[in-house]
């Protein structure tokens, strides 16, 4: 990594994810910021006499990941203290902005412990976004200032009251905070458990095959994740504990809106995570909350939510982030699938416009946002739509669609460098 960091940057010759140019190859960042995006010999026209330039080689840029990381008992299924692991185990599997992370969203029920994760993703370059998250619900008012974010959260279990929820939420919303209801995860990861089938699908291959075959297993690292998730990420059924929890939990948020008046509910931008599967009936309670789901890939119905126009943000802390993109892409059913842009967009912008007082560019490449990015080696570039879940966006060029990385390639992409707020916090500047 290249600790000198110019005050502008020119990088020509990739392909740059961007609404403001869908056939963007070039950006300028000046500082923190990207300054403009657009074709390589506009760029080096509009670029000052000292800008730095940096050829990308045809590599692929796009806005940085926000992780989603849960500390200590809220990483077990159900919200059990760990058996297998710790509260340090936890913190030593932080995401890190070498695998093309901007942000970590940390959720955590130990303020001691909350606050060292979050020193250390700010040593790690990215930005922590901490949410401390309450077992019991509140009882008087919560003086926001006490807190590390405008966000507090409620572990919500199987035996939480329906009115303990009602009060947090109620709570939550005269304080002005944004109330995020952790339900217990029924699920191993999807993209966690993609990734370890790979891994042990090329472990087991490089046992039993000749040094021929390596070729092969290439493509199995990357075939083995859609299939062997699957059955990991077969939705729970109708009537489940989880759909009767989530019943109570959208009954006590109905009466919390009613209680303070929909106007000051719904501003708060209030948060329900670990949702896995809902039924249509539940799609519909959610979008007339206005309460933004966070979900991991192949959990949930996302192109029933979709419909329902309820906000998703996908959760993952996979050391690769495209595995969730591609988990959401591959989902065995077709009511738990999305195209890649939506799922990217849920893991980026959506992720961002999820946190309390966000920034309203954060999570793009356009003129003005913040330059917080990652920089991939990618095969080839294309749109892809989910099968069975109905075009979202036209995949026909003159659509002016962007392109992002395709995930049907031998390999997911690898990320190259990281920049943060226009820091380059991982990898090489790109050589001229």
């Amino acid at each position: 990594m290249n600790s000198a960091q110019p005050g502008q940057r020119v990088w020509v010759n990739g392909s740059v994810y961007s609404p403001a140019d869908p056939f963007a190859t070039a950006l300028l960042v000046d500082g923190p910021t990207v300054a403009w995006v657009g074709s390589d010999d506009a760029a080096r026209g509009i670029a000052g006499s000292n800008a730095v330039l940096g050829d990308l080689r045809a590599a692929v840029v796009t806005p940085a990941f926000v992780a989603h990381h849960l500390l200590g008992d809220l990483a077990s299924p159900r919200g059990e203290s760990s058996v297998s692991g710790s509260d340090d185990g936890d913190a030593a599997r932080l995401p890190r902005a070498r695998d093309g992370y901007g942000a970590v969203e940390v959720l955590g029920t130990d303020p001691g412990k909350l606050a060292e994760a979050v020193r250390r993703i700010r040593a790690d370059g990215m930005h922590a976004l901490p949410v401390l998250v309450r077992k019991e619900a509140l009882t008087g008012d919560v003086d926001p200032a006490s807190l590390q974010s405008p966000s507090l959260g409620l572990a919500v279990r199987e035996d939480t009251p329906e009115d303990a929820v009602r009060r947090h939420l109620v709570a939550c919303t005269h304080a002005g905070l944004q109330a995020v209801l952790v339900l217990p995860s029924p699920l191993p990861d999807a993209a966690s458990t993609a990734e370890a089938a790979a891994d042990g699908a090329s472990a087991s291959a490089s046992a039993s095959a000749s040094a021929s075959a390596d070729a092969g297993d290439a493509a199995v690292a990357v075939a083995v994740p859609a299939s062997t998730a699957a059955g990991a990420q077969a939705a729970a059924p109708a009537g489940s504990t989880g759909t009767r929890l989530l019943d109570r939990v959208l009954s006590a948020a109905e009466a919390a809106r009613a209680e303070v008046g929909e106007r000051p509910f719904r501003a708060r931008g209030h948060r329900i995570v670990g949702v896995a599967d809902l039924d249509d009936a539940q799609c519909e309670r959610l979008a007339r909350l206005a309460c933004t789901v966070s979900c991991r890939a192949g959990q949930a119905p996302l192109r029933d939510l979709a419909r329902a126009g309820v906000p998703v943000t996908l959760t993952t802390d996979a050391e690769n982030p495209w595995t969730a993109v591609k988990a959401a892409l591959d989902a065995p059913q077709e009511r738990l699938r999305t195209s890649a842009r939506a799922a990217f967009l849920a893991l980026t912008r959506g992720a961002w416009r999820a946190q309390a007082g966000g920034a309203p560019l954060a999570g793009q490449l356009a003129p003005g946002a913040e330059a917080t990015l990652a920089v991939w080696d990618a095969e080839s570039v294309m749109v892809q739509q989910a099968q069975g879940t109905g075009a979202s966006w036209s995949t026909d060029p003159r659509a002016r669609t962007p392109v992002l990385p395709s995930l049907d390639d031998s390999r997911l992409p690898l990320c190259e460098a990281t920049m943060v707020a226009g820091t380059l916090v991982s990898g090489d500047e790109p050589r001229p």
